[in-house]
Formats: C-alpha cells, sequence, structure tokens
C-alpha cells in the first residue's frame, strides 16, 4: 500500500517502536516501508514451529483446542496469511494494507520536521560526546533517542538475499529465510546515498544517534 503521509497516529507508533521502517531491495529497486515490527521476520514459521512445540503450550490453549488448530490460525492471522516471505510472494505483501510504501522525500520531511533549531545544536553536542564524552543537555538526548526510532531498522535484500537489522535485544537473524546471510548489525554502507533521508547536507549526518547505547 503506498503511503500518502505519516500522520500522527503511525509517528507515535514509530517512535515506541510498534511500528519500523525498513528498506527492501527487490527487482533492482529500492522500497522503504513501515509495517509492524514482528512482519520484518522473512520465515516466521520457524517461530510458529518452535511455539508449537513447546511441551508447555497445551496448558494455555482453551479446552478442546489441537496444537494443529492453534497452528493454522496463528499461520493465517499472520501478515496476510503470509508467514514465510519469499521473493514470490513479496510483492503480495508490498500491496497488503499492512505494508506501508513510503518514499525517501516523505521520510525526509518527516525526519526533519520537529526541527525549531535544535537539530544542528544536536549535532554539535553529538559530536562533542563522541570525541571527547562531553555530557549533552537532557533535552538533546530526548531528542537523540526520538531521531533514532525515525531511522530505518530493518535492510532486506533479495536480490543479495542480505537480512540485517538494528533492534537491539531481539533475534530477527534467527527467523531468515534458507541460504540468506543474516545479522543484526549497522548497514548504512549499504544503503545509497540517495536513499539516506537523515542526512540535510555535508555538515548535518544523524546516522551518529545509532552511536549511543540508551537509544
Amino acid at each position: 500500500m503506498n503511503l500518502v503521509e505519516i500522520n500522527s497516529g503511525l509517528r507515535e507508533r514509530i517512535l515506541s517502536g510498534e511500528e519500523r521502517v525498513g528498506l527492501f531491495v527487490f527487482g533492482g529497486k529500492y522500497l522503504w516501508i513501515i509495517d509492524w515490527s514482528e512482519h520484518f521476520n522473512l520465515n516466521h514459521m520457524k517461530n510458529i514451529d518452535a511455539l508449537c512445540q513447546d511441551e508447555n503450550l497445551m496448558r494455555y490453549l482453551p479446552a478442546g483446542k489441537s496444537v494443529e488448530t492453534y497452528r493454522m490460525e496463528v499461520i493465517q492471522r499472520y501478515r496476510g496469511s503470509l508467514p514465510t516471505l519469499t521473493a514470490d510472494l513479496f510483492p503480495r505483501y508490498r500491496d497488503s494494507e499492512s505494508a506501508k510504501v513510503a518514499t525517501t522525500d516523505m521520510l525526509r520531511r518527516e525526519f526533519f520536521h520537529e526541527d525549531t533549531g535544535l537539530y544542528a545544536e544536536l549535532s554539535k553536542q553529538m559530536e562533542a560526546e563522541l570525541s571527547f564524552n562531553a555530557p549533552m543537555e537532557e533535552e538533546l538526548v530526548q531528542l537523540r533517542m526520538r531521531l533514532f526510532s525515525k531511522l530505518p531498522k530493518f535492510y532486506i535484500n533479495y536480490d543479495r538475499k542480505i537480512f540485517m537489522h538494528m533492534v537491539h535485544g531481539r533475534s530477527y537473524e534467527s527467523a531468515a529465510l534458507d541460504g540468506w546471510w543474516a545479522a543484526e548489525g549497522d548497514f548504512e554502507h549499504m544503503i545509497p546515498t540517495s536513499q539516506r533521508y537523515w542526512v540535510r547536507d555535508a555538515s548535518e549526518d544523524f546516522w551518529a544517534v545509532t552511536s549511543f547505547k540508551n537509544c
């Protein structure tokens, strides 16, 4: 689904981490997609099968419901019945209501729309802390954390079979498709300059917010 605008409700879900931004490379094109964080699992069947093999599952199921019935219900509910997101199925996901396709310009406007003059100061203070361990003002720490939420957390390249994420404490890489290279880590180097919506000019590149542990 092509996104018309990022409204206040979607903005808050991005800031809270309920929904995330991801860059997909598919058929030689770049696609920014905003979706629920869990929907970036490419092979959720691995998670579903692991859950259904848990010997403690039966105690939580309603009386009379079998594990297989529960398994089918979970499959049908997840991402529009697309638990495994292969290249063949990706166009169906891309066109669904869940996957909100945004443009680079739209994400750039969203990233900088809060700027009332603080972004330049944030950039300076981030440099000072990273270089000299100079403490940042609390107001700018809060802004830094908001900007971190707006950065992409997933890089999914169907053309090269690469999956990367930057969601600390989550093992999304364990649910990658078979034959893919998958890892948690910084993927900025994989993103073309033309797609880097967090860069305003040569002196303000806000990817630096990823360098702080409390984001």
